[in-house]
């Protein structure tokens, strides 16, 4: 299990989850202007509801760094061990998160619930395009939103979660189910081969 922690790099995700989590805390005003597609103003997107991305890319780069051959005939369920360490760290950052709220920064509730959704998210596209795709596509999703799921009076379409309020219940539940549905494909094998597996 200690080989397999530190291909996986767990204390790396874990240091980088909490910094992540502090951070966006300590700093929960700081935003990027994005520009609207369908519009004339900008609309700002906050850089909390990007740091969750960080984690999220380091968990499908020690994944990726695993033996997919070996880990299918290993003693012990890989796939089940990845899928109980996803959910602790889910668990971490909702924990955080209510730590946070507690001491009057809400900011942590978002972040832990946008960790859980993008994590679900880059899994469900790992499992049919590969870990390329989906850390491009995990890292593009909140300027998706922010372009095209803020309506014109300013309130986000339901599919735009990262951008609803902390107590969004909506956002909540989309995050829980991307989160489920990631982690039941994060446990059987991919679609598709990895880049650069022999034939």
């Amino acid at each position: 299990m200690n080989l397999w922690a530190r291909i996986r790099m767990l204390p790396a995700v874990c240091g980088a989850l909490t910094v992540v989590m502090v951070l966006g805390a300590a700093a929960p005003s700081v935003a990027l202007p994005i520009p609207l597609v369908f519009g004339t103003v900008s609309i700002p997107l906050p850089v909390p509801l990007l740091l969750p991305l960080l984690p999220v890319c380091l968990i499908l780069h020690g994944q990726s760094r695993g033996d997919m051959e070996a880990e299918k005939v290993a003693v012990r369920p890989v796939g089940a061990c990845d899928a109980a360490a996803m959910a602790g760290l889910v668990a971490l950052a909702c924990l955080v998160g209510v730590l946070e709220a507690w001491c009057g920064r809400t900011t942590g509730v978002a972040m832990g619930r946008d960790f859980a959704g993008y994590l679900g998210l880059a899994l469900l596209i790992r499992w049919v395009g590969g870990p390329g795709a989906a850390n491009v596509a995990v890292a593009l999703f909140p300027f998706a939103c922010a372009s095209f799921g803020i309506r014109p009076s300013g309130h986000p379409h339901v599919w735009a979660w990262p951008f609803h309020e902390p107590g969004s219940v909506p956002a909540t539940v989309m995050a829980a189910v991307l989160l489920v549905g990631g982690l039941v494909v994060a446990r059987r094998d991919p679609l598709i081969k990895r880049q650069g597996d022999a034939e």
